[in-house]
């Protein structure tokens, strides 16, 4: 990783020291990072309506705490485990974690 991305990471520290932000243990691993839960209500991949999904949250974190997740990695947030579904980077140094309820 060059200079330049190192201390973006670094930067983005800040933004996840807050109270709203989450720890998550990503279980194979056994290591944790925080990251902000987005809100329960989740706009639908079609079309613009919202839908209240509880089990299905998406999470906003630093790109570089997330490497590593994979489709069907295991996460804990709030005590009850989730089944990674994908990991979207946004380009800025963040991204979006989508979870399902583990089964």
């Amino acid at each position: 990783m060059n200079d330049f991305l190192a201390d973006m990471e670094d930067d983005l520290d800040i933004f996840f020291d807050g109270l709203d932000a989450h720890e998550i243990l990503v279980i194979a691993e056994n290591r944790t990072f925080k990251a902000y839960k987005d809100a329960d209500m989740d706009e639908a991949m079609l079309g613009r309506a919202m839908v209240f999904n509880p089990d299905s949250p998406v999470l906003t974190c630093k790109e570089i705490d997330a490497s590593g997740l994979e489709q069907g990695s295991q996460v804990v947030l709030e005590s009850k485990t989730y089944d990674v579904y994908a990991f979207r980077p946004d380009g800025s140094g963040l991204g979006k974690i989508e979870l399902t309820l583990a089964q």
